[in-house]
């Protein structure tokens, strides 16, 4: 994941930080990769140095974007199968809602509190499906986050109806 470099012209973008510039692991990238299996055209929004999207490649036809390599995840128009990343946390509501505009099925790496702060963004994950599995990975300084918030992946998908997955993966990684 990288942070937007430049000037500052949306409200989005006003609300980045240094903080959204915190790499994963490769080998949790891999383990999260290697679990979903996706298919079809998948999508790595926010490259960094490669932790998803070098294990994405071996799974289907896959595009990233990357802004400091001049690629805009919010100028993307292509229709994917599948986003896996590492969201930028200060600005997680509008690059999820954003992943729901490309994709039918999403996975974010990210603090799971994210997830849950409000009614609002629940109703947006509503109106596009629903999550289908939550996998609790433990905290975020076993990942290589610089906090300890509980850290996992959320799969949402979309029009998805039906119970959500909970998985607990402490020590596997």
């Amino acid at each position: 994941m990288a942070k937007y470099v430049g000037s500052v012209s949306t409200p989005k973008e006003r609300k980045k930080t240094p903080n959204d510039v915190v790499m994963t692991k490769p080998i949790t990238a891999k383990w999260i990769v290697d679990y979903f299996a996706p298919s079809g055209k998948l999508l790595e929004p926010c490259k960094g140095d490669g932790a998803f999207y070098n294990p994405l490649k071996n799974y289907g036809d896959t595009d990233w974007c990357e802004i400091r390599e001049g690629k805009d995840f919010f100028n993307y128009t292509k229709k994917v199968d599948w986003i896996i990343t590492n969201p930028p946390f200060s600005i997680f509501d509008n690059f999820l809602i954003k992943a729901f505009e490309c994709s039918d099925n999403v996975v974010f790496f990210c603090p799971l509190n994210k997830v849950f702060k409000g009614k609002k963004l629940d109703m947006k994950i509503c109106e596009y499906g629903d999550i289908k599995e939550i996998i609790h990975m433990g905290g975020g300084s076993q990942h290589g986050f610089p906090f300890g918030f509980s850290t996992g992946c959320i799969h949402y998908q979309k029009d998805y109806k039906g119970d959500i997955k909970y998985t607990r993966v402490y020590d596997t990684i």
